[in-house]
Parts: C-alpha cells; sequence; structure tokens
C-alpha cells in the first residue's frame, strides 16, 4: 500500500488539531465577545474615530481637513462599515468583534510554522482576553494596524518556508495597509521582514533556493508599490502629505513623548494578586527576548543557525520594536497593544525547544515512556499557563457587562452603558439648542458628542490635550469657530483646560454665556447681543 502523500497527511492534520483549534479559539473569541462588544463606550479615541470616519464620508481628507495623530486608512475602513450597515457605534463594534475574531486566529497560523498545534493553540489563546475586549471592542487604528500586521507576517511566512511564492504579492499589499493604518507597526514590520530574509538567505539549509527568496522578496516590494503608489497619488493631489508628514512624522518625535509619557508600573506588595501578574507582563517581554537573544547567539556561533532559528530571529526582531510602543506610554492599553508578537515568539519558542528534545530522545528512550511524557508535557504545559493567565487577568481586561444595562438610544448609538439614558438626554438636549445645520464645539477632547448629536465641528481639531498644541493652534481654532459660530459649546473641566488653553475658554466667555448643566457638562449658548 502506497504511503500517504505530505499534502495528505497536512489535510489530515488541519481536519483534526488544527480545526479543533481554530473552532476552540472563534468559540473562545465569541463567548468572551457576544455580550459584552457593544457594552460602554469611550467619548474620547472612539469619538475621534467615529466622527473622524464620518468627516471621511462627506469628503473630508485625514490630517488635511482634520487633524488626526493617526494614519489615514481607519477613517475609511470605519466610514466603509459605517455605509454598510449603517452610521452608528452599533456598526463600528461589528468592525471590532470581526478583528477581535482574527487576531487570535492569526496569531495561531504565524505559531504554526514552528510549532505544534497546542502550542500554537497556547500562544493564541491570551490575545482572546488581552487585547481588544479591553478596549470595548472598539476597532482602534492601532487594532486595525496589528491585525493587518500579522495577516501580512503569515502571508510572508507562507510564502517564504513553503511552496506558494505568490502569497508574497499580497503580503505586500497588507503590509502597505498596515502603514497606512499604523505608521509606526508598519514601519517595524518593513525592517522585521527585510531581516527574515537576509536570516532565511544565510541559514544553514537548502531547503529554500536563494532565487525563490529573491522572487518572493521581489514579489512582496511589488505588491507594496501596488498599494503605496495610487494612495501616495491621491494623498499628494489632495495636498494632506504635508500635513501627514507634521501630525504622523514631527509631532510623535518632538512634542508626544514630552505631553503623554508616562512610567513603568513598579512592583508593590500592597498591590492585589492579580494587578501584580499584570505588572509582570511589563518585564516578561523583555527578559524572554533576551533568553532568545542569547540562544541565537550561541546556535549562530556554533554554525546551528537554521531555517528555525531565522524564524526566531526575525520574531525577536518584530517583537522588539513592537515592544517600543510601550516603552513611551507606559500604560495597560500600549502594554497590550504589544503582546501579539511576544506570544508567537514564546509559542514557537517552546515548539522548537520541545521538537529539539523529542529529537534527542532515542527508541530506547521512548519504550520508557520519556517521549510520550515529552509530548504530553508540549501539549500540556503551555496550555496550561495560557489559560491560568487569562482566567487570572480576565477581570481586569474584560468590561463588565452588569453595569452596561441602558441603552444610548439614539440613531448613532445602539451600545449600553451605565448612565445610557443620561447620555441619550444630553444628546437631545444639544440637538434642541443646535439645529442640524449649525455646528456645536465639544471641549475639550470629546468628539464622541460630534457623532451623536450629529452636529459637526467648525474647526479642525477635534480635541485638545495639554502642550499638544500651540498658542498659534489655539488662535487658528478660535477663528475658525467665529466663521462658523457654533449654536452650543460643550465643556467638561472648564478650571483645568484654561490652565493649557486659556485663549480659547476667554473666547468662549465672551461670546457664550451659562445655559445649563447635563451631568459633568456644560452647556453653553450664544450671548444675546
Amino acid at each position: 500500500m502506497n504511503a500517504p502523500s505530505e499534502r495528505t497527511l497536512k489535510w489530515k492534520s488541519w481536519f483534526g488539531a488544527d480545526l479543533f483549534c481554530v473552532v476552540l479559539l472563534v468559540a473562545v473569541c465569541l463567548l468572551i465577545a457576544l455580550p459584552r462588544y457593544r457594552c460602554g463606550i469611550d467619548f474620547t479615541d472612539e469619538g475621534l474615530l467615529a466622527y473622524g470616519a464620518v468627516r471621511v464620508t462627506e469628503g473630508q481628507v485625514p490630517n488635511r481637513d482634520f487633524v488626526s495623530l493617526q494614519p489615514p486608512l481607519p477613517f475609511y475602513t470605519v466610514a466603509a462599515m459605517f455605509k454598510l450597515f449603517g452610521t452608528s457605534l452599533a456598526s463600528l463594534r461589528i468592525l471590532g468583534m470581526i478583528i477581535h475574531l482574527l487576531i487570535p486566529l492569526l496569531v495561531y497560523g504565524i505559531t504554526r510554522n514552528l510549532a505544534a498545534a497546542p502550542s500554537a493553540l497556547a500562544a493564541a489563546m491570551p490575545t482572546t482576553v488581552l487585547g481588544l475586549p479591553f478596549s470595548y471592542f472598539v476597532p482602534f487604528p492601532v487594532w486595525q494596524g496589528i491585525t493587518a500586521t500579522l495577516g501580512a507576517v503569515l502571508l510572508y511566512l507562507q510564502a517564504g518556508l513553503h511552496k506558494r511564492a505568490i502569497l508574497a504579492l499580497p503580503a505586500g499589499i497588507i503590509t502597505a495597509l498596515s502603514v497606512f493604518s499604523r505608521h509606526d507597526q508598519g514601519f517595524y514590520l518593513v525592517i522585521s521582514i527585510a531581516v527574515l530574509t537576509l536570516c532565511l538567505r544565510f541559514a544553514k539549509e537548502d531547503t529554500i533556493p536563494q532565487e525563490k527568496l529573491r522572487r518572493v522578496f521581489t514579489l512582496w516590494i511589488v505588491g507594496g508599490a501596488i498599494a503605496i503608489l495610487p494612495f501616495g497619488v491621491y494623498w499628494w493631489l489632495q495636498g494632506a502629505l504635508p500635513e501627514m508628514y507634521k501630525q504622523l512624522v514631527a509631532f510623535p518625535l518632538t512634542t508626544y513623548a514630552k505631553t503623554s509619557s508616562l512610567p513603568f508600573p513598579k512592583f508593590s506588595p500592597h498591590l492585589p494578586f492579580r494587578e501584580i501578574v499584570f505588572t509582570s507582563l511589563y518585564y516578561i517581554p523583555p527578559a524572554l527576548g533576551a533568553i532568545v537573544a542569547m540562544w541565537l547567539t550561541r546556535q549562530l556561533l556554533a554554525g546551528r543557525f537554521h531555517r528555525n532559528e531565522a524564524v526566531i530571529a526575525f520574531l525577536l526582531v518584530w517583537s522588539g520594536f513592537f515592544y517600543c510602543q510601550v516603552i513611551t506610554r507606559s500604560d495597560p492599553y500600549h502594554l497590550l497593544i504589544t503582546l501579539a508578537p511576544f506570544c508567537i515568539l514564546a509559542g514557537s519558542c517552546w515548539g522548537v525547544l520541545l521538537k529539539k528534545l523529542v529529537d534527542a530522545l532515542d527508541e530506547e528512550a521512548s519504550r520508557r515512556g520519556l517521549l510520550k511524557f515529552a509530548k504530553d508535557l508540549g501539549s500540556i504545559f503551555p496550555g496550561a499557563c495560557a489559560i491560568w493567565l487569562a482566567w487570572t487577568l480576565g477581570p481586569l481586561c474584560l468590561p463588565s457587562v452588569t453595569k452596561a444595562t441602558e441603552l444610548i438610544a439614539l440613531d448613532r448609538g445602539g451600545v449600553r452603558m451605565e448612565g445610557g439614558q443620561l447620555v441619550t438626554d444630553l444628546v437631545r438636549v444639544v440637538q434642541s439648542y443646535a439645529p442640524p445645520n449649525r455646528a456645536i464645539l465639544c471641549l475639550p477632547y470629546q468628539p464622541m458628542f460630534y457623532f451623536l448629536c450629529e452636529r459637526r465641528n467648525p474647526t479642525r481639531w477635534n480635541y485638545l490635550w495639554p502642550g499638544d498644541e500651540t498658542a498659534e493652534d489655539h488662535n487658528a481654532m478660535i477663528q475658525q469657530a467665529k466663521s462658523d459660530p457654533p449654536a452650543a459649546v460643550l465643556i467638561i473641566g472648564e478650571s483645568k483646560m484654561r490652565s493649557y488653553a486659556p485663549a480659547i475658554i476667554d473666547y468662549v466667555n465672551n461670546e457664550y454665556e451659562y445655559a445649563r448643566d447635563v451631568d459633568v457638562v456644560r452647556i453653553d449658548l450664544p450671548r444675546k447681543r
């Protein structure tokens, strides 16, 4: 009887362990997401994304017509969701749930290049909790960028390591899309893929012909050009590129670190156990990276740098770059966006280590059960660690559904929150003051009200942040507001805002007068002359 072919064995594996793992990941994601993906709200960054997408649907160009610290593509993606499913927060969260499903599956698929199914499942399982659930399932640009980055890595590895070179073309396209979604992550990916290609070029293994590597890398570059050129030409013709450079490159390098930096958290005996575990996540990735770097150095010096080591080197560089995102602003949100590549690195290293252990055991050892023990350990240990981590940190990272009982009953609502009726009432009050053809001004950083009230912002700035804008920016904002006078001004925290934007507060007090408060929101209306 003929032995089954390699392709047949792969299909059997897919319909066995791999299919089980994929179904399990999808089930866990849905179990977490379905009760929660429409719970909670972020009046700041979620509002910035939602209202930016609305401005795009009105024909405005990101960065040129409104200030954004994020690349333009996420606004177009959300605008497309609004066109398909209607303009509402519920439609926005559908995109978030899709991304929530994709990230663990992509982490699993990438890890499977070096590790068995149980190790890949263990790598993917923490991302079902330590990710978008912490962000109320809002598809922020960073999560869109992470998804694109993971997709590009999966396709490029399939192109480089297997007989699927043509996949490098879509890998290049998605790499470009990752740059347009989150430019720093896309830049890290470009460097890391170049490192991967060089490592595979010098790996001591002849299973990947050099001609194939050149073809794969060329197709990747061509794919990137296919996406970059039309977008670049369009934004150049629209006059947006100079503002993109100022807002996406110059601003982070000169201002962001000064106005938004947060220090690393420190361990304290007074912290609850869960917070101690969470704090350790800030320190585990660099420790793991140092260990892997030492191992790779040893393999290189010993002449044992093969294909697996080349991929591990790529994962080390890629995850190390990703970790840069938490160095400047060390809050939980910025930590969680760095973890997916480290999960892949950890799962892949465990898979390679286990394979080396199994290969080292001879036939006599296998009869004593050591080989079976090693395989069982490889299957059970990482999975147990991943489940324990997700179980331990779940209460910190999963939004509660018990308090999110009141629906924001507006055309653009569709999510539940504590105090949802209050938000609904506030929006209706503002709409009664401001006709649909009039603007409103929401200060200092409440762009969600532009979105929910369905009223335009008369200025280029959807937010104000201490130190981010200059006095000239404040004066320009005042002039724009005067040329399109708001029918109402909403302010939260006037006294604090006066400390960093006194000119704007003076403009409001000169042109507007107090009307009423709705909870913490003060509403001012134009003075009667």
